[in-house]
């Protein structure tokens, strides 16, 4: 699988040339070459049911012209001749916006960027075996069952290494590459063929051997186990009752709210009509919540959803899009800074070389000024750990109950008034007297109530929750989290549903 970087190494001549062309036309051009190669494995009921390996590559061409037109092309292949009249061809669709009356869009100045970045597990990809990895499933699964009987079991592997050359006709020129790989398991009750009560946890490993690690096997096989329990557990568990209720959020259920609700909000390619923004511009300094709290998106080393560089070769830097309570930062490209007036973050990304890049998140996450501690790796915490918790810091007199959301389930945001539903995958009411299991409910409300109710945050900060982003047709690897918990007081903007 090296080949995903052996592809783009021969390519500087032809990369010289296309910037050579574009300049002698007057056009900046920016350059995707990408390559990446994937592989996966299915394993069920104690047999490997699929495998797969494939790969893609290819070439994409962005001109901007002296006017502010854009326009895109691309090609599978990465031959010469073609190349150079793919580029010709878009630099004459950009000068044809003119006529056909689009509206140009002004860039910010770029610096130019040059630089090489492959992290170390990329190497690993070349060994990779699909067979031993099946393997290894096998055994993973059948160590969940043993644990924990009676349940129907999935497990998956898929690994990739994608690896991106973007060069400008003004001098940058960056190669880097991002190895992720994601091992899951999904358990479901076995007397429940309607998939309801389904349960499922994943954990990302740069390197792709990371399923025959024990450290990390070990860890999938504990969330594992719990994931299995709840899937078993779930369909005789009573319903929560509906309302606003003090509630506790994990930090996957604390990223689903920063990514969906904040994030795609933050975008300034949505200012037109973002809750976040008046007249196209960011509410820079406004409140959105309690003082304690902020936001922060960056891309973080060895993560699931590092990108050092934009999809444009602008170096990536940190987004605070909340700062202790108040809007700070858009996530911006060249061609949206200017116009929302945010700094440029270098926020653009694209799924493929196919794809225009758009802003868009890496790793996001909520952090809490003052988190209480919470000792050792946060799944030592089941229920039982958390009420303790709450009960240490005196939660419990403010509220004699409170319902803890374990586990996000996806949701989705209005990014124009900034409502939520989100999904969790089970809920518990602590109380000082114990602890009592509820099905799942839906998390709905206002953005902004969500994030003025937090009260406190439990342990270190934790951000690996993993998750894919969509947005106009593209996806893209997404992650993040917060501390291990957080507190919210009652909202009337913020509910649970019921029935």
């Amino acid at each position: 699988m090296t080949a995903a970087i052996d592809d783009l190494e021969p390519l500087s001549a032809l990369a010289s040339e296309l910037s050579r062309r574009a300049r002698a036309a007057g056009a900046m051009l920016v350059w995707r070459a990408q390559s990446r190669s994937t592989g996966q494995v299915v394993v069920r009921g104690g047999k490997v049911e699929g495998q797969a390996a494939a790969s893609v590559s290819g070439h994409g061409v962005q001109v901007y012209t002296e006017d502010g037109r854009t326009a895109l092309a691309s090609r599978d292949d990465f031959e010469p001749d073609a190349a150079v009249d793919l580029l010709a061809r878009a630099i004459a669709a950009a000068r044809s916006g003119t006529r056909l009356g689009l509206v140009p869009s002004r860039a910010v100045a770029l610096e130019p960027v040059v630089g090489r970045e492959i992290p170390p597990e990329s190497a690993a990809h070349a060994a990779l075996d699909l067979g031993d990895v099946g393997r290894r499933l096998v055994e993973i699964e059948a160590e969940v069952g043993r644990r924990v009987p009676g349940v129907r079991l999935r497990a998956g592997y898929r690994a990739v290494l994608d690896a991106w050359r973007i060069v400008r006709s003004d001098g940058t020129d960056v190669t880097f590459a991002v190895p992720r790989t994601t091992v899951s398991v999904h358990a479901s009750s076995a007397d429940d063929d309607t998939g309801r009560h389904g349960v499922g946890t994943a954990m990302h490993g740069a390197d792709p051997r990371c399923p025959f690690d024990a450290g990390f096997a070990g860890t999938l096989m504990d969330r594992a186990a719990r994931a299995a329990g709840l899937a078993r557990d779930l369909p005789s568990a009573p319903s929560h009752p509906a309302g606003s209720f003090p509630l506790v959020i994990d930090y996957a259920l604390a990223k689903g709210l920063a990514h969906e609700a904040f994030g795609h909000a933050a975008e300034a390619d949505g200012f037109r009509s973002s809750v976040l923004a008046r007249d196209g511009r960011l509410r820079a300094g406004e409140p959105v919540g309690a003082e304690h709290v902020s936001i922060v998106d960056e891309p973080v080393a060895g993560d699931h959803a590092w990108q050092p560089v934009s999809a444009n070769g602008v170096r990536r830097r940190p987004a605070v899009i909340v700062e202790r309570g108040r809007l700070r930062d858009a996530l911006t490209d060249p061609w949206s800074a200017a116009a929302c007036g945010s700094p440029l973050t270098g926020a653009g990304r694209a799924e493929s070389f196919r794809h225009a890049p758009v802003p868009r998140m890496t790793n996001i996450r909520i952090e809490v000024e003052g988190a209480l501690p919470a000792p050792g790796p946060f799944e030592r915490y089941g229920p039982e750990e958390v009420r303790d918790l709450l009960a240490g810091a005196g939660v419990f007199r403010r509220h004699p109950r409170v319902s803890f959301l374990s586990g996000y389930g996806g949701g989705q945001v209005n990014s124009t008034t900034g409502d939520f539903v989100f999904h969790c995958k089970a809920i518990w009411v602590l109380g000082e007297d114990g602890v009592r299991l509820h099905r799942p409910a839906i998390f709905s409300g206002s953005m902004f109530g969500a994030l003025r109710s937090v009260r406190e945050a439990f342990g270190p900060l934790r951000l690996d929750a993993l998750g894919t982003c969509g947005k106009w047709g593209q996806s893209v690897p997404s992650s993040g989290g917060s501390h291990y918990f957080l507190v919210l007081d009652p909202d009337p903007a913020v509910r649970l549903g019921g029935r």
